[in-house]
């Protein structure tokens, strides 16, 4: 089990691509930088491909009320090359991705996926559970499935943005013995502060690190509601005399609005584990999940 787990954690910013080749290139800037600092992994953002629908000669055409079609026609057919690139950068640089979601229909439903491609070829994917109002207008389905994985040991979880919104999930997870979640997210500046006090609040409730990606920019599809992010990418942590981290805020970027760039941390586990079992709040060991189930039974 290792004590340390390095990560680079991404702002991404959308661009109008007018070919594949020009997105891959984007993508393995971050992915070599990510490496030259050191890192082990590389945390990605919600939709991360997004500017690839300018790929399609209609772009400029698409309204509200066909986007759905639209995506279909051109993040569907996508998602092998996407996989194939993802996976061969994690392999040449000897790095995990994390997060990085891709929108795709299979078997006649909408997925948000995002994936762990590893170094050594394996992939994981995690569909996004719960949906906004945006995401069901255009015909998306939830995820039903959660899964912990390990990255050299340490016992990792996934979301997509909404859903660390929601306690539950990362209780879940938790039970699973994770001890770092990673959440990619594209969201206004509202829900950048809702994914912002999400975050430290599982990181706060579960003792873990949650390390936040965001998709940045403005895509102009669909022409008349485009979609645009903000945000800025971070890691809550436990706020306790172990960690020492006052505001519970472990690292946090500072660009500009609309700029990209990555933010690097040594994930400290030896502590967060000292923390758990000898902090001066204990919120694990100090639950009590059988009052909790019989006051929810009243």
């Amino acid at each position: 089990m290792s004590d340390n787990l390095k990560v680079s954690v991404s702002v991404f910013r959308i661009q109008h691509y007018q070919q594949f080749a020009q997105f891959a290139e984007h993508v393995e800037r971050f992915v070599v930088d990510a490496k030259a600092a050191g890192s082990r992994v590389l945390v990605l953002p919600e939709f991360l491909a997004m500017g690839l629908l300018w790929t399609h000669a209609s772009a400029a055409e698409i309204d509200n009320a066909k986007v759905s079609d639209f995506y279909r026609e051109v993040f569907s057919p996508m998602l092998p090359d996407f996989q194939s690139l993802l996976a061969g950068l994690a392999k040449k640089h000897d790095i995990y991705l994390v997060g990085g979601t891709f929108w795709h229909e299979e078997d006649g439903r909408g997925l948000n996926s995002a994936f762990v491609f590893s170094p050594d070829g394996s992939q994981l994917r995690q569909d996004k559970i719960h949906l906004t109002r945006g995401e069901r207008a255009i015909k998306s389905s939830g995820g039903e499935t959660l899964s912990a994985f390990e990255i050299d040991g340490v016992k990792c979880g996934l979301f997509v943005c909404y859903d660390v919104q929601y306690p539950e999930l990362t209780q879940a997870l938790v039970a699973e013995g994770i001890e770092v979640l990673f959440v990619p997210t594209l969201t206004e500046k509202r829900g950048a502060w809702r994914s912002w006090y999400s975050a430290h609040a599982r990181a706060l409730e579960n003792q873990i690190f949650v390390c936040v990606s965001p998709l940045v920019g403005n895509l102009g599809i669909p022409n008349d509601y485009p979609v645009s992010g903000t945000g800025e990418a971070f890691i809550a942590c436990p706020i306790d005399n172990r960690m020492n981290v006052v505001d519970g805020t472990y690292a946090v970027s500072d660009f500009s609005e609309g700029e990209e760039g990555l933010i690097h941390a040594d994930l400290n586990l030896a502590t967060l584990r000292l923390s758990r079992e000898r902090g001066e709040v204990r919120h694990l060991k100090d639950r009590r999940p059988e009052l909790y189930k019989k006051l929810a039974a009243e």
